[in-house]
Formats: C-alpha cells, sequence, structure tokens
C-alpha cells in the first residue's frame, strides 16, 4: 500500500480541481470583476449594471432598467470582442459569451451613523484619564 504523506495527509494539488474548488475560483474571479466593475463596463453603465455572476464561461450582468436592457443587450452584442479582448488581457479572464438578465436595484448603503454627543465623548475621555490616577491625591 501506497503512503501519500506525512501522517497520511494529501497535499490539495494531488486532489485535482473538484466542485469546491471550482466555487472558489469563481468566487475570486466574481471578487476581482465586482473590485473593477468601472474598468469592465464604463462609467455610463457603472450605475445601471452590476455583476451577477460569472459561472462556467458565461459573464452574467444584471440591468435593473427594463426599458434599457434591449439597448444593451445589442450594444454587448457589438463589443463583446473588445470586452472579451481586455477582460483576458488585463485579468487573465476567459469568457465565452456574456448575458444581460433583469434584476432589482442594489441595496442602498447603511444610513450613516449619527455622531456621538460631543459632551459624552469629552465625559468619557475624562472618565478614562482619571482611570490612571493623575486626578487623585497622593496621601
Amino acid at each position: 500500500m501506497r503512503r501519500r504523506g506525512a501522517g497520511g495527509l494529501v497535499p490539495l494539488s494531488a486532489l485535482g480541481p473538484g466542485p469546491d474548488r471550482a466555487a472558489q475560483a469563481e468566487a475570486r474571479v466574481e471578487a476581482r470583476l465586482r473590485a473593477a466593475w468601472l474598468l469592465v463596463v464604463g462609467p455610463t453603465l457603472v450605475h445601471q449594471t452590476r455583476l451577477l455572476r460569472a459561472h462556467r464561461g458565461v459573464l452574467v450582468v444584471g440591468c435593473w432598467h427594463p426599458e434599457v436592457i434591449p439597448s444593451l443587450r445589442l450594444t454587448a452584442e457589438a463589443i463583446w470582442p473588445q470586452l472579451q479582448e481586455r477582460l483576458e488581457r488585463l485579468w487573465n479572464f476567459k469568457f465565452r459569451s456574456m448575458e444581460i438578465l433583469p434584476c432589482d436595484p442594489p441595496e442602498p448603503p447603511p444610513a450613516p451613523r449619527p455622531a456621538a454627543d460631543p459632551l459624552e465623548q469629552v465625559l468619557n475621555l475624562l472618565r478614562e484619564q482619571g482611570k490612571g490616577g493623575w486626578t487623585r491625591r497622593s496621601g
């Protein structure tokens, strides 16, 4: 019987691409595309579209403006070779096709937290300084 490694452990590279590793790779590709979405779609579409999924060589883009989707599909078909080349040149991503689907708009950003009461901040600062003992009398 052949031993697989110290303690019977098998290196991940020996397992080959499994379903979990493929899903992790797709998640990494999606994260990188989302981070650079402005470079992918340009300034005009960045606020009208979002990446829904990058799965098995298909780039799935969502648009939440139904009246724009037909023209967006025609435009995407016309510029697909340039976009495909840009994705491969910049990030070494290879996609066979792109789909444009209707989707919900993105979640609004969380409301900013109200600023803390300035008086409370000063009191907390004084309390913290008081714990150091510098306000106490010796003796």
